[in-house]
């Protein structure tokens, strides 16, 4: 497997012949832009690219096209100076969307094609940007996933274990129990040596002196007797097979609820281990939130078992199925069973958001009254309505009331993931799919199958889809779960702490 050196040769020999040359032509426009620090001229330029995408361009060529837009909104930040919303909106989604390309046609290529390379060096340069605007916006578990998807390209890509060692060291201590701050550190330590023995690699020795620092942080003994040899980690044992493959599968996706699953995929986090930091005895307020917790992980395991019985089990004719008198249309569309488990699972994980936002409004005191909360209305300022008038206000806004927890940040981040109405920006290429399949699915006329003839109000999906959008919905729904436990963590700690300095 070629080095990162002769990544970036080859990267540079194909770049020519695989894109086309209007856009590289465009990249260089954007270089120089940044160099000299025209941001008046960034946007028209963005709009020259934007323009590009309709064409008739090889699917890395788009990419690179999308990889230089996040980079000019990127480029807009650092030069204006200033924290922009919509310019980090349109950095995440962009970055999105060359991934989701990637993923889509290359991610398992093994193809020593020209374009296959080009279009793996773009993808490992755009996850590791998103992991560090990820970072950036505290939702530090996709941006881990982000920059081990980079060493996946190329295991010697020093930024991104550079990256992924400061953003170990900076999120350890948010962990709630001690020892998932100690292998988080054991983690941190692993990408820094790693990013030492690579450090060639590198494009400025400048950041693995800054990444130094932290470590030397670390007291020594606790180097030499912890940090430096592997790890023990406690065996976990199941009882039948069955629960075996269920375990085992789960892993390959990281869909337990185990904050050092992002960091260990060993058996023994193939649990539901985090809960509200609350110490017994409980008070009667604490035994409602952690009522409605049980919940909250209780729903989510079901719809996760669902997904993973839909995924997994072949479409085998259930006895509830038999004499169930349908009539054929010839669309092919599937009523079966296994079909509605699908459904199901699609729904059960889409509902556990507004769940969640409730105890949100209830533990922060957001101030959200019956029927007006939802995952999306806890995060604003005021609702307002179809005709654009204000029909609440809130009375305390969460990012007003709790803008120094960093984890509220990050799930207020977290919520851009999904689609509200147009004239609201959001973060990745699926969120309109996702909301429009959920209101087909819940008020419309949605089927999976073929149109076989002129409809008036049936839609069409595969089961494919649905699958695939469940899986996103889990992934979202696992990282929010976990960051709730953490912003409480860190609310109570924020309160200990001011009750000592009293």
């Amino acid at each position: 497997m070629p080095n990162y050196k002769e990544k970036i040769a080859e990267f540079e020999n194909n770049f020519s012949t695989v894109i086309d040359k209007s856009v590289r032509d465009l990249s260089m426009a954007f270089d120089n832009l940044y160099l000299d620090k025209n941001a008046k001229e960034i946007p028209p330029t963005i709009k020259l690219a934007e323009a590009l995408l309709s064409g008739e361009h090889n699917i890395s060529t788009k990419m690179q096209i999308h990889y230089d837009i996040a980079n000019a909104y990127h480029d807009l930040r650092m030069i204006e100076g200033v924290y922009s919303e919509r310019y980090l909106e349109k950095e995440l989604y962009h970055l999105r969307c060359a991934l989701d390309m990637y993923e889509t046609n290359y991610y398992d290529a093994d193809s020593d094609s020209a374009e296959v390379k080009v279009a793996q060096y773009i993808a490992m340069r755009s996850y590791t940007n998103l992991g560090n605007a990820y970072r950036a916006l505290g939702r530090h578990i996709v941006a881990i996933d982000c920059f081990q998807d980079a060493l996946l390209i190329s295991n010697d890509f020093a930024m991104a274990s550079l990256n992924l060692s400061f953003l170990l060291f900076r999120c350890a201590p948010l962990q709630i129990k001690r020892y998932e701050q100690s292998y988080y550190h054991h983690a941190c330590y692993y990408y820094y040596k790693q990013t030492e023995r690579c450090k060639i690699n590198l494009e400025d020795q400048d950041y693995l002196e800054g990444l130094k620092s932290n470590i030397s942080l670390f007291d020594s003994a606790y180097v030499e007797n912890y940090l430096n040899k592997p790890l023990e980690l406690p065996l976990f044992e199941v009882d039948n097979q069955d629960e075996a493959d269920y375990r085992n599968y789960l892993l390959l996706f990281r869909l337990f609820l185990d904050p050092c699953l992002e960091i260990l995929s060993d058996h023994c986090f193939a649990v539901d281990s985090i809960n509200l930091p609350f110490e017994a005895p409980y008070s009667d307020r604490e035994k409602e939130f952690i009522g409605l917790f049980n919940q909250i992980k209780q729903e989510y395991n079901w719809a996760r078992l669902l997904w993973y019985k839909t995924s997994t089990e072949e479409a085998n004719e259930h006895y509830s199925d038999r004499e169930l008198d349908l009539v054929d249309t010839g669309d092919s569309s599937d009523h079966s069973l296994r079909e509605s488990m699908l459904r199901t699972a699609f729904k059960a994980a889409y509902s556990l958001f507004d769940r969640i936002g409730f105890f949100i409004n209830q533990y922060f005191e957001v101030g959200l009254t019956d029927t007006k909360v939802s995952f999306k209305n806890i995060w604003k300022e005021q609702l307002i309505d179809g005709n654009g008038q204000v029909y609440f206000t809130i009375p305390k806004p969460i990012m007003n009331t709790h803008s120094d927890n960093p984890l509220v940040k990050a799930m207020y981040w977290l919520q851009k993931d999904f689609y509200e109405r147009k004239e609201i920006n959001v973060t990745t290429p699926h969120a309109e799919r996702i909301f429009q399949m959920r209101n087909d699915i819940e008020h419309n006329c949605l089927r999976t199958g073929t149109q076989s003839h002129n409809t008036s109000f049936t839609k069409y999906t595969t089961e494919g889809k649905i699958e695939n959008n469940t899986f996103r919905l889990l992934k979202l729904a696992r990282e929010l779960i976990i960051y709730l436990c953490l912003a409480v963590n860190f609310d109570r700690e924020k309160d200990k702490r001011a009750s000592m300095e009293e």
